[in-house]
């Protein structure tokens, strides 16, 4: 990986608190200073690799940023930068503070322990959502991009309940159980893949 214009100075970056674990590492919630506007905070994502990780995961780690940083779509998250140098690697990604789709939805049940007080969706909404995720698919679509994992847990949800198609890596981590691991390739969606998908 050799650091281009996304390198971020580690020094701009400040983890406030764990979103969840992934198979690569941890992932935070974080503040970065002057990322989208000089001397301005944004609150971001940040991914990281594990210690224990490989030379080939992290490499793989942070190609999966190099993909990203060809898409500017309103409905795909944005990667914001990158932080290469040292230890540990850093993905800076735009802050989807609702989470993924999957659990925002469960939440938003009657009988959810963590309802947070919200309605359950309408089929408004719904319709809303799907025309979003579609969007994005759209758009990765014309790019000539697969994504091969379109699923509500990859979906994720921002403040003002727009919801985006994941990094591609993300929430993939956060749920590991729905994966198969084919030669050292990484992990595949086998349950949800078509046939033409498993054979690459």
């Amino acid at each position: 990986y050799i650091p281009d214009e996304w390198e971020v100075s580690r020094d701009k970056i400040t983890v406030i608190r764990e979103l969840g674990q992934g198979s690569f590492g941890m992932v935070y919630e974080g503040i970065a200073q002057g990322i989208e506007k000089e001397d301005e905070e944004t609150k971001v994502a940040l991914k990281t690799v594990n210690e224990l990780a490989t030379m080939r995961e992290r490499i793989e780690f942070l190609n999966e940023a190099s993909v990203m940083k060809a898409f500017k779509c309103h409905h795909v998250v944005r990667l914001l930068g990158v932080v290469s140098q040292g230890q540990p690697a850093l993905v800076i990604m735009e802050l989807m503070t609702r989470g993924d789709l999957k659990s925002y939805l469960r939440s938003l049940r009657p009988d959810s322990e963590n309802n947070p007080g919200l309605p359950p969706p309408s089929l408004k909404d719904m319709i809303q959502m799907a025309g979003e995720i579609a969007d994005g698919m759209a758009y990765l679509n014309a790019k000539k991009f697969v994504h091969r994992d379109l699923a509500a847990r990859n979906c994720m949800v921002s403040e003002d309940f727009t919801v985006k198609i994941g990094d591609f890596g993300m929430t993939r981590d956060i749920y590991e159980t729905d994966y198969y691991r084919k030669g050292g390739k990484g992990l595949l969606p086998v349950r949800w893949m078509s046939p033409e998908a498993l054979k690459d």
